[in-house]
């Protein structure tokens, strides 16, 4: 949540973004490469 958080702030200047915004981006991002991981092992 740190993470999220200090990209909300610092992605685009003069803009803050929700943290959520940027947890669901980085959280999705991290779920596609887990299945497409887990696909490969089959």
């Amino acid at each position: 949540m740190s993470a999220a958080d200090l990209v909300a702030q610092h992605a685009i200047p003069d803009v803050t973004l929700p943290v959520g915004a940027v947890t669901v981006c980085l959280g999705g991002a991290y779920l596609v490469w887990l299945l497409l991981r887990e696909t490969r092992r089959w």
